[in-house]
């Protein structure tokens, strides 16, 4: 038995950066109790499988090596880039159907976003075993909502946002303090955004998430969507690019669309193989 699957790179300004992906674009062709054993064998932060495709859109389940997500922001955009590289979803907008509800995925030109809703969170102060285990100490913790170009006043703080997976936003005083992190073994149990600010419009991030098979992800779209809620509840809209992933040679460029109780995350997808698999 064999199943077909396209090998594409998302957030990637040109092929063999960014966070790869691969998707199962072909309904039926892969049986579920096979998925997670494929999403281990691909060794990729997320490999998709298309379950459904429908004329307005296509239901689609996620999986890391060693978990079914309900919902990621890069195997989003790489999904719904393939189904209308194939033909098999056309318009400017689709709608994803996952674990985590629907996605809206918009095309515009080289890029596709997608939009989602949900909490910004609380900000916490019981974050002391994650920065031991980062090798942080909380003075490096936080900076003001200005440094990114707005006019908030307000301190970023820690928080727990999400937009459909709930991941610790940590604010960071400096690049050159996220760029020197060091890989965690483990996390608690949580996945962890790091972010500072080069300056207006632009942040550095890292994501870890060791537990669930992805010790640090190129390129982070859920967690970039939990972001841009937390900045809209904190410092109203602002538009940002992330570059994230060169600690590991994926070199990544999230484009973030906050807005309070909304965020758009996009960014260009590139095609790199189409393969068969024998299973």
């Amino acid at each position: 038995m064999t199943a077909r699957y396209l090998l594409v790179d998302v957030f990637a300004r040109e092929p063999l950066g960014g966070n790869a992906l691969a998707v199962f674009n072909v309904p039926d062709s892969v049986e579920p109790r096979r998925m997670q054993r494929i999403a281990r064998e691909m060794n990729l932060s997320e490999t998709t499988f298309v379950t459904a495709i429908r004329p307005d859109g296509y239901d689609v389940r996620i999986f890391t090596p060693t978990d079914e997500l309900p919902f990621a922001g890069h195997p989003t955009l790489g999904t719904a880039w393939v189904l209308r590289h194939v033909g098999a979803v056309a318009g400017a907008t689709v709608m994803q159907r996952s674990g985590a509800g629907e996605t809206a995925v918009t095309f515009e030109g080289e890029y596709v976003w997608l939009e989602r809703s949900g909490s910004p969170g609380e900000d916490t102060e019981d974050i002391g075993a994650i920065l031991e285990t980062l090798g942080l100490s909380r003075d490096v913790v936080g900076f003001p909502a200005r440094a990114l170009g707005t006019s908030s006043r307000m301190q970023l703080r820690p928080a727990v946002a999400d937009a459909g997976l709930p991941w610790l936003m940590l604010p960071l005083a400096d690049p050159s303090v996220v760029a020197a992190l060091r890989v965690p073994s483990f996390l608690h149990g949580v996945g962890v955004y790091c972010f500072a600010p080069f300056g207006p419009g632009r942040v550095k991030a890292r994501f870890f998430a060791p537990e669930s098979g992805v010790p640090e992800d190129p390129a982070t779209g859920s967690a970039a969507a939990a972001l841009g809620l937390y900045l809209g509840a904190r410092a109203g809209r602002v538009s940002i690019e992330i570059e994230q992933g060169a600690e590991i040679a994926r070199p990544s460029f999230i484009s973030l669309e906050a807005a309070p109780g909304r965020a758009r995350v996009g960014g260009a997808v590139h095609l790199v193989a189409e393969a068969t698999l024998a299973i």
